[in-house]
């Protein structure tokens, strides 16, 4: 997993030309009824956030999403020389800066998902990005990973951009057989690593 944090710093710094480092990351493991209650634990006002939701398949197949507060989300936008003033904080984001948040959302869940298929010899594919913003709603949480999830992976890590800091919580959320695989491709790895 932190390859594929180096390689999402490394895709971050290129396509914003800044250095990025992505901290190392906690990694907890949370039953994925709790997600919710989670997420608004770590969040500081969790009436105001962004997230960025994704699918992937594959035999490592599940749903990751990126939560970042909105005034992380204004930090990353102030990145891209889009000035900060009070009447824009005051105001939800624009498409411009939804865009923004996307992309990098994106690139962060692509290389992580990514390396961790990779590493374990899978290949998987995503499904377009989803923007999401607004209070957070945990009947549609609930509902979304209850249906096929029993366990998520909870990866929260510090963004450390030239001249920025931003903080953002990285969920995978694999359901029971997808978990019943990725224990098997570990073991096959560290098998074969002696």
């Amino acid at each position: 997993m932190n390859i594929g944090f180096g390689q999402a710093a490394a895709a971050l710094s290129e396509v914003i030309d800044l250095h990025v480092v992505l901290h190392v990351p906690k990694i907890t493991q949370i039953d994925s009824a709790n997600i919710a209650d989670f997420v608004q634990g770590e969040i500081d006002d969790p009436a105001a956030y962004s997230m960025v939701e994704q699918f992937f398949f594959g035999r490592f197949s599940g749903t990751s999403f990126l939560v970042l507060p909105e005034k992380e989300s204004r930090k990353l936008v102030e990145l891209f020389q889009i000035e900060a003033t009070p009447e824009r904080d005051a105001q939800p984001l624009d498409s411009l800066e939804k865009e923004i948040v996307i992309e990098i959302g994106n690139i962060i869940i692509g290389a992580c998902v990514g390396k961790v298929a990779e590493i374990l010899r899978d290949i998987v594919s995503y499904e377009p990005p989803r923007y999401i913003t607004g209070p957070i709603d945990r009947d549609l949480i609930h509902r979304h990973l209850q249906a096929n999830s029993s366990l998520a992976l909870v990866f929260k890590t510090l963004f450390h951009f030239e001249r920025q800091d931003v903080v953002g919580l990285l969920f995978l959320v694999t359901g029971e057989d997808s978990t019943i695989w990725l224990k098997r491709a570990v073991d096959e790895m560290i098998q074969s690593l002696s």
